[in-house]
C-alpha cells in the first residue's frame, strides 16, 4: 500500500474527468477524493473481492486487467465484465448497504486505487449530483448482473430439458 504520487494524482484526475459518474465533481472535489486514496498491488490470479462479502472499499483500476463474475448455484460462474485501466468497481456497496454482488479477480498483475467508504460517503453527501450519477451506474450494473443470473438459470433449465 502506498500514497498516491503527483503523477498518479494527475493520471487519476485526467481519467476520472472522462468517467460520466465522476465528471460531475469539481477538480477540488476530485483532489479531495485522491488525497484519501491508497494504491494497492495485486498479483495475477488474486481475488480482490468475493461475491456476498461485506465491504467498505471502492476500487479504481490503475494498471492491469480484472474479471468480474457472478456465482449461481455451487459451481457455476458467469463472467459479466472485464475491467481495465480507468474502470472502477465497488460503488454498489458504497451507494447502498448491500453485500458484494460479484467476485472480482486480477487476470494480470494489477494496481488499484482504493477508497474507504467513509471518505466516499462524505463526497456523496457533499454533492447530490455525484450521488445520482453513481446510482445510475449502480442501476445499470445491477441490471447487467441480473441478466447474467438469468442466463445462468436459463442455461441450467435448458440443460435439464435436453437430458430428459
Amino acid at each position: 500500500m502506498s500514497r498516491l504520487s503527483k503523477a498518479d494524482a494527475s493520471w487519476f484526475l485526467e481519467k476520472m474527468q472522462k468517467v460520466q459518474a465522476f465528471s460531475v465533481l469539481s477538480n477540488s472535489e476530485l483532489m479531495h477524493l485522491i488525497s484519501q486514496m491508497r494504491n494497492y498491488e495485486f498479483k495475477s490470479g488474486t481475488t480482490l473481492v468475493n461475491q456476498g462479502e461485506s465491504a467498505n472499499l471502492f476500487f479504481i483500476v490503475h494498471e492491469g486487467l480484472v474479471e468480474v463474475s457472478v456465482k449461481k448455484f455451487l459451481f457455476r460462474n458467469k463472467k459479466v465484465a472485464l475491467l481495465k485501466s480507468g474502470s472502477f468497481f465497488g460503488e454498489s456497496v458504497l451507494v447502498s448497504n448491500s453485500k458484494r454482488t460479484a467476485t472480482v479477480k486480477a487476470l494480470t498483475d494489477t494496481s488499484c486505487y482504493v477508497l474507504l467508504k467513509p471518505s466516499f460517503r462524505f463526497m456523496l453527501q457533499e454533492n447530490p449530483l455525484f450521488k445520482e450519477s453513481l446510482r445510475t451506474v449502480f442501476s445499470r450494473r445491477k441490471l447487467q448482473l441480473r441478466n447474467a443470473w438469468y442466463l445462468l438459470t436459463h442455461v441450467r433449465y435448458v440443460g435439464v430439458r435436453l437430458r430428459e
